[in-house]
């Protein structure tokens, strides 16, 4: 088998299962979209491999692998950058909820105490 119908394969392999996460909710919309925007370059990339010379040449990076893992290291910092903002957005969410248990539990042992 060549490298290109192995990486085709592979690369319809990731979008099936993200649509797949997707249709059972175990991944929500807003993750999935730079998933299936990678696997889509993915397949284009295998389809195309023309294109990644291409672009390598465009930036000056004489081994279009490189390239290959500037991007990934690129989608790596992209998801950090997502996940970090959605647990720092998840921090405030529960510090809020938790000072109004705190006050609702603080009014509730007051009037019991009247």
């Amino acid at each position: 088998m060549s490298p290109q119908i192995l990486s085709i394969i592979l690369s319809v392999i990731m979008f099936l299962i993200v649509l797949a996460l997707l249709r059972f909710y175990f991944l929500p919309e807003k993750y999935a979209v730079i998933w299936l925007v990678a696997a889509v370059a993915a397949i284009v990339l295998s389809v195309f491999p023309g294109i990644l010379d291409a672009i390598s040449g465009f930036f000056g990076i004489s081994q279009p692998v490189n390239l290959l893992f500037v991007a990934g290291f690129f989608i790596v910092l992209l998801l950090l950058m997502q996940l970090s903002l959605e647990l720092a957005r998840t921090r405030d969410e529960l510090r809020k909820v938790v000072q109004q248990v705190a006050l609702e539990l603080e009014e509730k042992s007051e009037h019991n105490c009247k």
